[in-house]
């Protein structure tokens, strides 16, 4: 291990020191209850990845919108206070063997979690949960959930920031240390990055700086209910693998848009 010794030195991001360079990435393991909230499961799961040493750790697709933002019906949600305490908890198990966490928050926007029918309800999360043998949820834009996506109108898209920055305020009052967008995998933030995806017309959509401006703007609003020095971290696909995606060569301005 000689050759990596610098894997086991503290980093800094902002003004928050990681104890070292290894990083848990954001994975949504989809054990929370069915409003949303910290079970005891995800914080045995992540407790464990830090007491095994991990420097840092980030809590994986945190709804801002409970109601039409889940990617499953068992992820976490943080869009009211009620959730304050449990994240607390969460953030604590963490904290208590040193690591330092974020919480990773997305709106899945298309790919939203639906019951096939009807409103959801107790029995349609009950028979959902990832190790279910019969899941009933579909995605929004599949063919057997019937629903068929529409275009956010321009009043929607402005409402999704107050509901990101003020799910990062909880996550701040929680006592995590950063958290982190999720814009990957074709869930909404990057829905509104992507040249492929993005056929707007109004001031989200289209050019290049169109197509920045809600993550950007997101950004700006967490900064000014968080602080300036509250860490916001982005994680997006450098490669859409699509013809008119976004590529390698986009990816590094959109690196820089974000590092200013």
């Amino acid at each position: 291990m000689e050759k990596f010794h610098h894997l086991f030195q503290p980093i800094m991001i902002g003004k928050i020191e990681i104890p070292n360079r290894i990083c848990h990435v954001p994975t949504d393991i989809s054990s929370s209850h069915i409003d949303g909230s910290v079970t005891e499961r995800d914080i045995h799961h992540h407790a464990t990845i830090a007491q095994g040493g991990t420097g840092f750790i980030i809590v994986g697709a945190t709804s801002v919108d409970g109601k039409n933002g889940r990617s499953t019906v068992t992820n976490l949600v943080a869009d009211e206070d009620y959730f304050i305490p449990g994240l607390a908890r969460l953030a604590d198990s963490m904290h208590h063997y040193g690591a330092k966490c974020a919480v990773q928050l997305q709106h899945p926007g298309r790919q939203a979690a639906l019951p096939r029918e009807g409103k959801i309800t107790s029995n349609d999360m009950a028979v959902s949960l990832p190790w279910s043998q019969s899941r009933t949820i579909v995605y929004a834009n599949a063919d057997e959930s019937k629903k068929t996506v529409r275009v956010l109108s321009t009043d929607e898209v402005i409402q999704l920031i107050e509901l990101f920055s003020e799910a990062a305020w909880r996550v701040k009052q929680a006592g995590f240390d950063a958290v982190e967008l999720h814009a990957a995998h074709g869930y909404l933030l990057s829905q509104f990055m992507s040249p492929y995806l993005n056929k707007r017309t109004d001031r989200f959509g289209g050019s290049f700086e169109n197509r920045l401006r809600l993550p950007l703007a997101i950004v700006d609003s967490i900064q000014k209910k968080c602080g300036k020095d509250f860490p916001v971290l982005i994680r997006y696909s450098v490669d859409e693998w699509v013809p008119g995606g976004r590529d390698l060569s986009e990816s590094i301005e959109v690196a820089k848009e974000f590092e200013q």
